[in-house]
């Protein structure tokens, strides 16, 4: 009975040993990993606090076209950005996705100005289904100027990706690919 009681509290005293050895190199390491994580670091998929809606970067590809019959306008998209819509019960509702377009006149000075009406372009998702703008602003340049038009909105349907934006412009069409990340 002693030999059994002194055993167990033999093995229970390098138990205890064992456990803080541990946690001594385990807060050596910690401290470590803190000191290299101070350091700066561009990291791109930050996450999100919890208190904030998911949003999402909008790329096109390419993000610049010629359009009209003599290429006189070159749009540049940039800025895009998406949220995620939900109703006051958490249901997603759909996805807002905004974008910014940059039009350059390439008509000599002396020739016509350009206006582009952004109600013509046709947003193809992943479904297959052709949308419009909820909100878009008409941007109009004189020759061999540039203008930017801002508030320029889609709204997706829940569970839907934007696939292609097609532009058009005096009986031309250019598509870009959209991606959402």
């Amino acid at each position: 009975m002693n030999k059994t009681i002194l055993a167990s509290v033999f093995s229970i005293a390098i138990f205890f040993a064992a456990c803080k050895s541990k946690t001594t190199s385990e807060n050596a390491d910690s401290s470590a990993n803190t000191t290299s994580t101070t350091e700066p670091e561009n990291n791109s998929a930050t996450p999100a606090p919890a208190n904030e809606p998911k949003s999402y970067t909008v790329t096109f590809s390419p993000d610049t076209a010629f359009l009209g019959k003599k290429k006189e306008a070159f749009i540049r998209l940039k800025n895009g950005k998406a949220v995620e819509l939900q109703d006051n019960e958490g249901k997603v509702t759909g996805t807002e996705l905004t974008y910014e377009i940059e039009l350059t006149n390439k008509n000599k000075v002396g020739d016509n100005s350009v206006y582009l009406n952004p109600h013509d372009f046709r947003l193809t998702l992943d479904n297959g289904n052709n949308i419009t703008h909820e909100t878009y602003n008409t941007v109009s340049a004189d020759a061999e100027s540039t203008k930017s038009s801002e508030g320029n909105t889609f709204r997706l349907p829940a569970g839907t990706k934007p696939k292609t934006l097609n532009l058009f412009l005096d009986e031309t069409r250019v598509s870009v690919g959209v991606e959402m990340k």
